[in-house]
């Protein structure tokens, strides 16, 4: 049975096919000698397996993929893909039976490799028993609705044998959403986290999909840390960032943990989070549908320029009268600062409204502060420090997100002598 998407990828199935010097650095990244065979989930096009091949040239690969159309490439100094040192299965990476398939049992998988679709599947009740056997199904909130990327880690882990080990791009989701925290503590808690490293975007072909790569063992060994790392856009591997189990269960990203530990604590003032200072944080209530069908203007992300950045703007031309039944929607006045809660570039659309009454989307936030601390507040959430607080703290594989209980921690500084 096929995986159905329900959002869009690069293709039906929700492949982003990994570029080739993505799949070498991830083989770089295992320990090991000699493995003997090597599954790939979702093969693909083999970029992953290819790469594993080089590296071990006397590796058995199996590789699984639902595409009957799928081509493997050839390496003819290595004949990669001949009959002795390959199989190949057209089969649902996902269906329960998988070992039999593969014939896991008699002879055992060491080493696993995998690039999972960036999608969220239709459920299926078999993918219960996946979750269940890898750990993970009393720590999802909503079992129906999980991202195939972790379906991918537990069958991966369901298949591979005692002390073997993977190597998996995950999806920002995984790593950063706050509804996979629990998640993020079992995996962290019941395996071996050899070190997991944040990707630049534009890792992938056609799409600047956000993820990290994770190299794990199925063992028990107990760790109170994990090391965390940023593969840079020149493709240098950062030094690692060692960050306590609790920590990491937080998020899994180096970004957040390097701005985190790299915050300067300005001790000569006043800190106080958003949350504590601003009278009120909402999200706009009309959706894209609506400000699109809508008869009277509505502030969207689109109408926040960029190089206006931390300026009190002028949005007169967005005032108008209201239908009667729009009396209740979430309306910027005079004094509030607008901040985008989504989009690739959220942090740099940061602005204050000087003057106009009227509403915006639920693309915007709209932060309400006294008279006394609104131009403070904008200025620190337009700084360079601001912008990159608010990069790390978003999330999110293509568009980023920002959610309201992280933008209510920011830190605002306050000089006492001014500010009250």
């Amino acid at each position: 049975m096929p995986i159905i998407t329900t959002n869009s990828g690069s293709d039906i199935l929700g492949r982003y096919y990994t570029k080739n010097e993505i799949s070498s650095f991830l083989v770089e990244q295992f320990d090991i000698t000699s493995p003997v065979r090597l599954l790939d989930l979702g093969a693909g096009s083999g970029s992953l397996s290819c790469a594993a091949k080089t590296r071990w040239p006397d590796i058995k690969i199996l590789t699984v993929d639902i595409d009957p159309k799928v081509d493997l490439p050839t390496i003819p100094t290595k004949q990669i893909y001949d009959e002795l040192s390959h199989e190949h299965f057209v089969v649902d990476a996902l269906c329960e039976n998988l070992s039999t398939v593969l014939n896991c049992t008699n002879a055992p998988i060491d080493i696993a490799v995998c690039n999972p679709p960036f999608i969220t599947p239709k459920w299926r009740n078999e993918f219960s028993s996946i979750l269940e056997d890898a750990g993970f199904l009393d720590c999802l909130p909503f079992p129906a609705d999980v991202d195939a990327g972790l379906l991918f880690l537990a069958q991966n882990l369901r298949l591979m044998s005692e002390n073997a080990t993977l190597g998996i791009i995950l999806p920002d989701s995984l790593i950063t959403a706050s509804k996979y925290k629990k998640f993020r503590a079992t995996l962290l808690n019941t395996y071996a986290i050899t070190k997991i490293i944040q990707l630049p975007r534009g890792s992938f072909h056609h799409t600047d999909a956000l993820a990290s790569i994770v190299i794990l063992q199925k063992t028990k060994n107990h760790q109170d840390a994990v090391r965390v790392y940023c593969l840079n856009r020149n493709k240098s591997l950062s030094k690692p960032i060692l960050v306590d189990i609790s920590s990491a269960a937080e998020r899994l990203d180096y970004s957040f943990h390097f701005h985190r530990l790299h915050t300067i604590d300005v001790t000569s003032r006043r800190k106080i989070t958003l949350h504590e200072l601003a009278a009120e944080i909402k999200r706009g209530s009309l959706s894209s549908a609506q400000v699109k069908n809508s008869d009277f203007p509505v502030l969207h992300i689109t109408n926040i320029n960029e190089g206006d950045i931390g300026q009190w703007l002028d949005f007169s031309s967005f005032e108008t009268e209201m239908p009667d039944d729009y009396s209740n929607i979430v309306k910027a006045q005079p004094g509030d600062i607008l901040i985008s809660r989504v989009g690739r570039n959220l942090e740099s659309k940061i602005v204050g409204v000087m003057a106009g009454t009227f509403a915006v989307s639920d693309c915007v936030y709209v932060i309400r502060c006294s008279p006394s601390t609104r131009n403070t507040v904008l200025a620190q959430l337009a700084s360079r420090e601001g912008r990159a607080w608010m990069s790390a703290h978003a999330y999110g594989v293509a568009a980023k997100q920002l959610a309201k209980k992280e933008l209510i921690t920011f830190p605002v500084f306050l000089d006492e002598r001014k500010d009250v």
